[in-house]
């Protein structure tokens, strides 16, 4: 399948040099994509454009990408050369100005490339619920500011021999590396929930998923980098290419970025969020522990939780009413009834090979 979808992946670079090299001005290096491939596993690619342009007397060249100067060269008698451009996924729309002395501005050529890979598409996909044939299902935990019951939590879990996924801060790390090491002990995948935990949208605002202003792929990128530094200084390993957007706020272009990241985002699935985050009890959300077990009892009788997501969070701001103290009986019940817990990976994985595919999709045991 992977040997398949390269020599493809090949022939459309071919066609794209073909293309590129019929224009006027522009000579092209290469556009090329380098994949790499662990335990089955296929990791990021990169796809990059070099070309040189033979300019004429003193001008220079100025080259931009989807409206965006992103170079410039002086011209000396001897070639410009752009090498290594990174491609955006989607369309690239590249423009090159000559700019003489006097003023004068010449447009050279424009080249349009588009760039797409499957393994971004695939990343770019949000998973919410695996439709499954067997009775597995995922149970998540957020870690933010607090760690007050973490300890309790990741015994329980220990304790049930319950696979589990949680997704960190890169300021859950810092203030709490113990827990952190904890989890690694304990064999729980762990994902990605940012470092400062941002608003990305401006979903809280008007209830629309638009990206806010100075939010960037500069920006997220910078958020999941440094949240997966922290971790691996703290643990020597990285965390699960997963990732768990802060107040659930995302849209399109969020996902691409954080899959150009290498991120794939997990939110979780419907009415299966515990509410375990209300800590005031005279809102209309909150919920006492039983009140958290009853739900996702009764949600399993009338729907099923097959290939369902479930979220709580690890830590509480709770003075009382410790939504951890139901864990046992929540998993006992859900054992009882022929339930599978199982990491999001799994689940994925679960999927995967449920429609007869035999490589791993994502990378498990982080």
């Amino acid at each position: 399948m992977f040997v398949a979808f390269f020599l493809y992946f090949n022939h459309q670079l071919q066609q794209i040099r073909h293309q590129l090299k019929r224009t006027a001005n522009v000579s092209v290096q290469h556009v090329d994509s380098t994949w790499f491939v662990l335990d089955s596993t296929l990791f990021k690619a990169e796809g990059r454009l070099s070309f040189k342009i033979q300019g004429q007397g003193r001008a220079a060249v100025s080259l931009w990408q989807n409206g965006r100067l992103i170079a410039m060269r002086t011209n000396d008698a001897s070639p410009n050369a752009f090498e290594n451009i990174p491609l955006h996924f989607g369309e690239n729309r590249f423009v090159l100005w000559q700019h003489w002395p006097d003023g004068r501005t010449v447009l050279l050529d424009s080249i349009h490339v588009q760039w797409t890979s499957a393994r971004l598409k695939f990343l770019m996909r949000p998973v919410f619920y695996v439709p499954l044939q067997e009775k597995k299902l995922a149970l998540t935990f957020d870690a933010g500011s607090t760690d007050r019951g973490s300890l309790k939590i990741l015994q329980i879990l220990r304790e049930k021999k319950v696979a589990c996924t949680m997704f960190v801060t890169g300021q859950f790390i810092r203030h709490y590396p113990q827990v952190i090491r904890q989890m690694v002990w304990n064999g729980i995948e762990i994902g990605n929930h940012t470092f400062s935990h941002p608003h990305l949208t401006t979903y809280a605002q008007n209830n629309l998923q638009e990206t806010l202003p100075g939010v960037n792929a500069l920006l997220l990128r910078e958020q999941l980098q440094r949240t997966d530094s922290l971790f691996y200084s703290v643990t020597k390993r990285h965390l699960a290419p997963l990732w768990r957007a802060p107040f659930g706020e995302y849209n399109r272009t969020i996902l691409q970025w954080a899959a150009e990241s290498g991120y794939k985002l997990v939110g979780w699935s419907q009415k299966c969020d515990a509410l375990d985050w209300v800590a005031d009890s005279t809102e209309k959300w909150y919920r006492t522990p039983e009140q958290i077990l009853d739900h996702f009892l009764r949600l399993e009788s009338e729907k099923g939780l097959k290939g369902k997501i479930i979220l709580m969070h690890l830590g509480t701001d709770r003075s009382k009413d410790f939504p951890y103290t139901i864990l046992p009986a929540l998993i006992d019940s859900l054992h009882q009834r022929g339930y599978q817990f199982c990491t999001v990976s799994a689940l994925i994985n679960a999927k995967a090979r449920q429609s007869g595919h035999k490589r791993r999709i994502v990378r498990e045991g982080h």
